[in-house]
């Protein structure tokens, strides 16, 4: 099941190819991928950028979030834990003009919809200083398990 259909009242999931060079410059700022693994950091130019993504759509779902006015916002990143696992998991970024505004709490409850009934887990690790998406997600119902430098967040779509 892709993601690339998924749509909430102000995202909408597209190709990330479609995100333009502002986009990502925006997605890959130094405060936006603070907390993110490091292959997301110090990627400063649009060809390093999009042959990251190339490298990461090979072995994830990578989604382009798009506003309604088709201005890229975000990514979402969905990975099998391991090959034919329902266990998915997820990572997100915004960009920095949007924080705060919600946008991350109608992507999670879009994907808990899509995903609810199902054996599908979500599963996503949260740096502990990263306060805002540890909160985002035990509001969500997401269960955390501390696991060295981040808690492991879990919510199974057989709960809901």
């Amino acid at each position: 099941m892709t993601s690339v259909g998924l749509s909430t009242e102000r995202l909408r999931g597209g190709h990330w190819q479609q995100l333009s060079r502002d986009d990502l410059a925006a997605l890959f700022a130094p405060d936006v991928v603070a907390f993110l693994p490091p292959g997301f950091h110090g990627l400063t130019t649009q060809i390093s950028q999009r042959n990251f993504l190339t490298i990461l759509s090979k072995q994830a779902e990578v989604v382009g979030l798009f506003e309604p006015s088709g201005a890229g916002v975000g990514l979402l990143i969905l990975s099998n834990a391991e090959p034919n696992s329902s266990d998915r998991h997820l990572g997100y970024l915004l960009a920095q003009r949007v924080w705060g505004q919600g946008l991350a709490t109608e992507l999670i409850a879009a994907l808990q919809d899509r995903y609810r009934g199902t054996d599908v887990t979500l599963s996503g690790g949260v740096m502990h200083d990263n306060t805002a998406s540890a909160r985002l997600l035990q509001r969500a119902g997401f269960a955390g398990e501390a696991h060295g430098d981040e808690t492991v967040y879990r919510w199974s779509g057989t709960q809901g």
